[in-house]
C-alpha cells in the first residue's frame, strides 16, 4: 500500500497509510485527516487506477494541490518520492512498500549508509526562454526579483575579477533565495569537465563535501535548461514503511550559467526537504540569475583580455541606461507601494486606487523595457502571419487611451479602409506600433498634444503605409541623424534610448523601411514602409492573429 509521510506543518512526523480508493485528504478526511488550517475540509482525493497506480486531483480547495512545485489541475499521476503541498503541509507519496532495496537501484549510487547520490528531475525550465525574467512571480515578488537583477547588472560594470565576481553571485543567491548549500561549477571548454569554483554553506557548524549529482549537472550542460530536483524520488526507503523524518532529504535547484549560445558552467543550490521546497518561481529567478552571471562573466573575460576601449565603453554605456531606467521604476513602484499602504492603513480607498494606478504603470514599464531588450538583443526571423494591419492598430490605440485621457491628449485614428491583409509578424509590428505612440506620448505638451496614425496602401509598388504624427517641439536637423541608435534618448532619466532601436529592427527584418520628418516646434513623423503582397510565402500561414487587449507579447 502507498503511504505518505508529513514533512512540514502541523502534523509533521506523522506517516498515514493509504489504504481506500478514492482517498479523501483533509481537515475533515476520515482516511488522511489533517489539522492543517490551511487546509479545506476536502482539499484533494487520490485515487487508485486499474494499472495499480495512483493519481491525485484537487477538490477546488482555497489554498490549491501542488505537486513538484506545480499546481495541480486536472488528475494528474503521482510517482514515488513526489512531494505534495496542501496548504502550509507538505507530504510525502512514498509509493507502495515492499521489502528492503540494496547495493544499486536503476544504477544509481548508494553509500553504505543507504543514502543516495543522485537525484531526479521534477520540473524544467529552458535556459534561454525569452519570458524568463519576467514571467511568473506575483507582483508583491516582481520588485524583489528585479532589484535583484539589478544588482546583478551592476556587478558586472564594477566586477572584472572572475572568483569575486563569482562569489558576489553565489552572496545575492543565499541573500534571496532559501538555501543550505551551493556551488558553481565552470568549464573552459564544451569538451571540458565542469569544475567547482564556489563552494557555500550557509551555517558555518556544516562540513562535509556536497555529493555531486552527474545526472543532474550533465543534464543541464546538455539540455540548456534549469532543473528542479530531488534526492527523494528515487531514494530506496521511501519503500521499506519507516519514517523517513531524519534522513537528509533534499530539494535542490540547478541552473546553467549561459551566454549567448554557449554553457560556461552551473549554479546548484539545496536545502533539506524539512526546511524548504523550491517551487517554479525560484527555478524561474535562479535561471536569469545563471544568464546574468554568464553575461558578467563574459564582460570579465573581454575585460581582462584587453578587448578595445571603445567595445568596453559601449559595454559601460549599456549598462548605466539601463541601470537608471530600473531604478527610476523601482523607485516608482516603491512609493506607489507606499502610497496604497498608506491608504490601507487609513482606509482612504481614493488614496490605494491612486497609488495602484500608479503601480500598474511602472509594471507595464517594466514589461515594455524588458521586450524592448529582448527584441534588440537578438536578431529574429519575423513569424508572417496574414494580418489586417487597421485592426492591430485599433487595438494598439485602445491599449494606450487611458495612458493618454490622463494627459488629455488626443489620439486620432485615420485608417484607410482599403488596405488589404498583408503578411507581418503581428507580435513585432505592434511592438513597433507601441513603441512609436509611446514616443509621440512623450513629445506632446499635456492638455495641447494630438497624435494621429494613419494607414494606407500604395498599389504601384505593393507597399502598405503607417504613419504616426504628432504636433509636438519636433527635433533638430542635427539630431535626426542619430534617433535610431541604441540608448540615444532625448527624455533624460525617463527613456532607455531603445524605442526607435526596436522600431528600425524589427521593420527591417520585415523587409521595410522606416524615416522621419520632423520641424521644430511644429512636430515629427514617423514613416513605415512594409511590403505589401498578400501572397503566402515560405513560413506564412492565414491564422487570424490573437487579440491582445490584456497586454503585450513578442
Amino acid at each position: 500500500m502507498p503511504t505518505l509521510y508529513v514533512l512540514q506543518g502541523s502534523d509533521k512526523g506523522k506517516t498515514i497509510d493509504v489504504t481506500y480508493s478514492p482517498c479523501l485528504l483533509g481537515r475533515g478526511s476520515e482516511d488522511v485527516p489533517l489539522t492543517d488550517n490551511t487546509i479545506s475540509r476536502r482539499h484533494a482525493e487520490l485515487v487508485k487506477k486499474k494499472n495499480d497506480t495512483w493519481v491525485i486531483h484537487d477538490l477546488n480547495s482555497a489554498n490549491g494541490t501542488y505537486v513538484n512545485g506545480v499546481k495541480v489541475s486536472k488528475f494528474l499521476e503521482l510517482k514515488q518520492g513526489d512531494q505534495i503541498r496542501c496548504g502550509a503541509s507538505l507530504l510525502v507519496f512514498g509509493g507502495v512498500r515492499s521489502s528492503g532495496i540494496a547495493g544499486q537501484l536503476g544504477g544509481l549510487k548508494i553509500d553504505e549508509e543507504g543514502n543516495i547520490i543522485e537525484s531526479s528531475i521534477m520540473a524544467t525550465v529552458p535556459s534561454l526562454d525569452d519570458s524568463v525574467i519576467i514571467a511568473g512571480p506575483e507582483t508583491s515578488n516582481a520588485v524583489g526579483n528585479l532589484r535583484l537583477l539589478y544588482e546583478l547588472s551592476t556587478a558586472i560594470n564594477s566586477i572584472f575579477d572572475r572568483q569575486q565576481l563569482l562569489e558576489k553571485v553565489m552572496d545575492m543567491i543565499f541573500d534571496n533565495l532559501p538555501a543550505d548549500r551551493g556551488f558553481i561549477l565552470i568549464r573552459e571548454n564544451d569538451d571540458e569537465e565542469a569544475k567547482p569554483v564556489v563552494v557555500r554553506y550557509r551555517s558555518q557548524d556544516e562540513t562535509g563535501e556536497i555529493m555531486v549529482s552527474h545526472t543532474i549537472v550533465d543534464h543541464v550542460l546538455q539540455n540548456k535548461e534549469g532543473v528542479i530536483c530531488s534526492n527523494a524520488m528515487r531514494d530506496p526507503r521511501f519503500a521499506k514503511g519507516k519514517s523517513v523524518q531524519n534522513y537528509a532529504i533534499r530539494s535542490a535547484l540547478c541552473v546553467p550559467i549561459t551566454v549567448r549560445d554557449k554553457i560556461m558552467g552551473v549554479i546548484s543550490v539545496d536545502t533539506t526537504v524539512a526546511t524548504h521546497t523550491y517551487a517554479g518561481e525560484q527555478l524561474r529567478l535562479l535561471t536569469a540569475i545563471g544568464f546574468q552571471t554568464g553575461l558578467a562573466l563574459e564582460h570579465a573575460r573581454l575585460y581582462q583580455a584587453g578587448v578595445q576601449a571603445e567595445r568596453l565603453a559601449a559595454a559601460g554605456e549599456t549598462i548605466a541606461y539601463l541601470s537608471h531606467g530600473i531604478k527610476n521604476i523601482l523607485q516608482s513602484l516603491q512609493s506607489a507601494a507606499d502610497m496604497v499602504e498608506m491608504g490601507l492603513s487609513k482606509n482612504k480607498i481614493s488614496m490605494a486606487q491612486k497609488g495602484w494606478a500608479i503601480m500598474q504603470r511602472n509594471l507595464t514599464k517594466i514589461q515594455n523595457l524588458v521586450l524592448n531588450m529582448l527584441a534588440f538583443s537578438k536578431v529574429r526571423q519575423p513569424h508572417l502571419v496574414l494580418t489586417q494591419l487597421n485592426h492591430l492598430i485599433s487595438e494598439s490605440l485602445e491599449m494606450l487611451t487611458n495612458h493618454a485621457d490622463e494627459k488629455q491628449i488626443a489620439l486620432i485614428s485615420d485608417l484607410d479602409d482599403h488596405l488589404p491583409a498583408i503578411a507581418i509578424d503581428p507580435d513585432g509590428i505592434q511592438q513597433v506600433v507601441l513603441n512609436l505612440i509611446l514616443n509621440a506620448l512623450d513629445a506632446v505638451e499635456e492638455t495641447r498634444g494630438v497624435i494621429t496614425v494613419k494607414t494606407s496602401y500604395d498599389s504601384n509598388s505593393q507597399l502598405a503605409i503607417l504613419s504616426v504624427s504628432d504636433n509636438g517641439m519636433g527635433i533638430e536637423a542635427n539630431q535626426l541623424s542619430g534617433i535610431f541608435r541604441a540608448f540615444q534618448s532625448s527624455k533624460g532619466h525617463g527613456g532607455t534610448g531603445l524605442g526607435l532601436a526596436v522600431v528600425q529592427r524589427i521593420v527591417e527584418e520585415h523587409h521595410g523601411s522606416v524615416s522621419v520628418e520632423s520641424t521644430p516646434r511644429e512636430g515629427t513623423t514617423f514613416i513605415i514602409k512594409l511590403p505589401g503582397g498578400i501572397a503566402e510565402s515560405e513560413g506564412t500561414s492565414t491564422a487570424a492573429p490573437p487579440s491582445r487587449k490584456k497586454g503585450l507579447s513578442l
